[in-house]
């Protein structure tokens, strides 16, 4: 029992040192850019050694995405804890979710961040893209058009690009239950607009 209490402490001290690197870093990147900050700028920061941020954060650019990385990760797992389910139901779920996982802090640093580097925020999205993209069947089957159709692409960016605005939005103006509707409602626009693409069954041959 000992042992397991230790190791649990270890853990939990693990957890507030990567987050105290990461939002140290993040904080960093807002107030003097991204190019303007250094691995020791930010271990001075969250009062490790340098080599302590690279045990936790191999780069710089490992900091800066964690979080859009971690958000996109659990977009895939409740697409992977639902595989029948339908693609917009699927992230009805998982938005509903993160609006109870994030949080308000540290969207507040991402937003800052990306507010004062811009290609970070590109590539923010981009990770969300990527993991709409990756939901490929799903969104097929809400489409009705084939995987490899370009539509996809365009929903996958239009989607990831519409998530990183979400969650700036709602972060301004605090009130995540009053956006939800209507950002879905927007999604659920989306797809039916490229479902109007999707090629018609072929006619039974043995009906006039």
């Amino acid at each position: 029992m000992t042992g397991e209490t230790g190791t649990s402490h270890r853990q939990r001290s693990k957890a507030r040192r990567r987050e105290a690197i990461r939002r140290s870093g993040m904080r960093l990147f807002a107030e003097r850019g991204y190019d303007g900050t250094t691995i020791a700028d930010i271990a001075e920061a969250a009062e490790v050694a340098p080599r302590t941020v690279s045990l936790y954060f191999p780069s710089k650019h490992d900091i800066a995405l964690s979080v859009p990385n971690e958000i996109a990760a659990r977009l895939s797992a409740v697409f992977k804890a639902r595989p029948g389910a339908g693609f917009l139901d699927v992230v009805d779920t998982w938005l509903t979710g993160e609006a109870d996982a994030l949080d308000p802090e540290l969207l507040a640093l991402l937003t800052a961040m990306f507010e004062a580097n811009p290609a970070l925020k590109a590539h923010g999205s981009s990770q969300l893209a990527e993991a709409v993209r990756l939901t490929g069947p799903a969104l097929a089957a809400a489409t009705g058009l084939p995987e490899t159709h370009p539509m996809h692409a365009v929903i996958g960016s239009a989607v990831g690009g519409a998530l990183s605005q979400y969650f700036g939005a709602v972060l301004r103006h605090d009130d995540a239950p009053a956006h939800h509707p209507l950002f879905m409602a927007c999604l659920r626009a989306l797809v039916d607009t490229a479902r109007q693409g999707a090629p018609a069954h072929p006619a039974d041959p043995h009906t006039t």
